[in-house]
């Protein structure tokens, strides 16, 4: 909490300010704490001058309550779903990754959490117009692959440069890079003077367990902290800015054999949507089943099942570009 200052207001002079400090009240919270009649009996400093102190602090630092249909008017203002260029996947989400939260996506090693992240980026980038910032911890966010989802996939005009413009790369492997950046982000967007943070509205960390989890566990005891500060920083990003947080994560398995996210217990609510991502145990080893874990708007294992295939997951673009196709060859064909 904010220490006590001359200047605060009126009433709190440098002479009544000793006074305080004299009696172990130094800070704004040790001053609205503390009972004033106790706190008469502690300091040479008038009733009436105390109230006054104690109105303007309330004040300045209260956190007023806001009204419902207000902070709902506000949500619906800045909230965005986007798509996430895939058509089953976006109806298992009630639309796509919502803005102001953190969707994550857990899974064993090569279930396919990266190429689906490369897949919704691009989609972004090319059909959505929307910046990314896509921050890779595990070296496996490829620019050939992500040329080649665009290239691939059909419905994609816009040059490949563009496009790909839209999405920035960030190499990191240190959970102190990660706070760094998080926080740089954060700041370049409020600042609103780098064209690529004013439209950015995806970020994406592939993966977290990768920084995190070598923090964790044996006499290592900063790594708790540092899991907790990443969660918060993100969590603010995300609802601050108006931004969607796609993560993935490990994923482990209980004693009862369900999956787990990776990171511990702490981690478990940290994402307000979490998906599983694991092989369909069909014959085509290129398809996935997509398993919802937890969501406050979607039932619990609601699925779908979505392939792998050189154009990453995506398929809306197909069915987008043959409606536009009709609508454009439609007066042509009744003429």
């Amino acid at each position: 909490m904010a220490p006590l200052k001359v200047g605060m207001c009126p009433a709190l002079t440098a002479e009544v300010l000793d006074s305080l400090r004299n009696s172990g009240i130094k800070t704004v919270l040790d001053y609205v704490c503390m009972d004033l009649e106790l706190m008469i009996t502690k300091c040479n400093v008038s009733y009436k001058d105390l109230v006054a102190i104690r109105k303007v602090l309330l004040a300045q630092y209260s956190a007023f309550p806001v009204r419902g249909d207000s902070w709902y008017e506000e949500i619906l203002s800045t909230m965005a779903i986007l798509s996430t260029g895939n058509s089953r996947l976006d109806d298992l989400l009630d639309g796509g990754i919502f803005t102001g939260e953190l969707t994550e996506l857990i899974g064993a090693p090569g279930s396919g959490k990266t190429q689906i992240c490369m897949s919704i980026a691009v989609h972004v980038a090319s059909r959505l117009q929307q910046n990314i910032l896509y921050i890779d911890t595990t070296g496996a966010c490829s620019g050939h692959r992500l040329q080649e989802i665009l290239q691939t996939s059909a419905g994609y005009k816009e040059a490949t440069p563009t496009a790909l413009s839209r999405i920035g790369c960030r190499k990191i492997f240190d959970p102190f890079q990660l706070l760094d950046l998080l926080d740089k982000t954060k700041a370049a967007i409020s600042k609103q003077d780098d064209p690529f943070y004013s439209k950015l509205k995806l970020v994406i960390v592939d993966s977290v367990a990768a920084v995190i989890a070598p923090t964790l566990g044996g006499l290592q005891t900063e790594g708790h902290a540092i899991m907790l500060n990443v969660s918060r920083q993100l969590k603010a990003l995300s609802s601050e800015h108006a931004i969607a947080v796609l993560m993935t994560n490990n994923v482990v398995h209980g004693g009862s054999g369900d999956p787990w996210p990776g990171l511990g217990r702490s981690w478990q609510h940290v994402p307000n949507t979490r998906l599983l991502v694991r092989g369909a145990g069909t014959p085509d080893a290129q398809e996935r089943d997509m398993v919802v874990l937890k969501s406050s708007r979607l039932p619990r294992y609601l699925s779908t099942t979505l392939k792998l295939t050189t154009g990453g997951i995506l398929d809306l673009h197909t069915h987008m570009d043959q409606e536009e196709q009709g609508q454009l060859e439609g007066p042509i064909r009744n003429s």
